[in-house]
């Protein structure tokens, strides 16, 4: 079942890696190279699985910034089907959410706030225009407000932090937005005890993602491979978010 069915996974992985070319610009290179199993993390599951893959890598002064994995494409399933309407995305990385989001019929607009203009550059060489994909390069704490159906930051390099407090409260008083989610959010909300989680009030499209995303690792049968996040990180976070999603309810 999407997003664990490793056929749709490297379908994805094989379709961009004929898009998206190796190459350099300023400090950033896109590489391709085949990567053994045992560097093939999975998203809320420990990988066991035998298979070598063509796998996309930016690298920023040689160190790696931006990977096209399974992981990458399981995590960001769930945000990319709930994605409608106009919809505002924080961070570019290889283009691959952007482009899978205005693939959709009922996606009208999509904005992607990008720091990097070298990232920018490569995702441009890479990708024919779309006249549904508008690219502001700058800070986008400090951008202009707009009212956006769908908002997704994407910028957490696989880490659970309080950033994701922070800017949770930025882009909600920046903009006008409808429905919100970070990276992260299913795992966040899945390593949660009940306990903690039940006097707090919980956007209903972070419930329904993390719901989609548990049915799915459960019936693909990586469940028993699930690792949660560290409690005592969840539960800060999540008393973090206390105040300003209760203040919402």
């Amino acid at each position: 079942m999407k997003p664990y069915n490793k056929n749709f996974v490297f379908q994805e992985m094989n379709r961009y890696s004929k898009i998206i070319n190796s190459g350099t610009c300023g400090n950033y290179k896109i590489t391709k190279n085949i990567i053994k199993k045992q560097n093939l993390q999975g998203y809320m599951y420990e990988n066991k699985e035998e298979y070598d893959v063509d796998m996309i890598q930016i690298y920023k002064n040689n160190i790696n910034s931006m990977k096209l994995t399974p992981k990458e494409i399981e995590s960001s399933y769930e945000a990319i089907h709930a994605a409608h309407g106009k919809v505002g995305i924080v961070g570019l990385g290889l283009g691959y959410v952007a482009q899978e989001i205005a693939r959709k019929c009922n996606v009208e607009e999509v904005i992607v706030y990008e720091s990097s203009e070298e990232v920018i550059s490569l995702y441009d060489y890479n990708f024919i225009q779309d006249e549904k994909i508008k690219i502001i390069k700058g800070d986008a704490a400090k951008a202009k407000g707009e009212k956006f159906d769908y908002f997704y930051v994407d910028i957490y390099e696989y880490e659970l932090t309080s950033k994701v407090v922070d800017d949770y409260k930025i882009f909600k008083k920046l903009h006008e937005i409808e429905e919100y989610a970070f990276w992260g959010i299913e795992h966040f909300l899945l390593s949660c005890k009940y306990e903690d989680i039940v006097w707090i009030y919980i956007p209903e499209n972070w419930i329904y993602m993390s719901k989609k995303a548990y049915e799915s690792l459960d019936s693909s049968g990586y469940i028993n491979e699930y690792k949660p996040l560290d409690e005592d990180l969840v539960k800060k976070i999540l008393l973090e978010f206390k105040e300003v999603l209760n203040e919402e309810e």
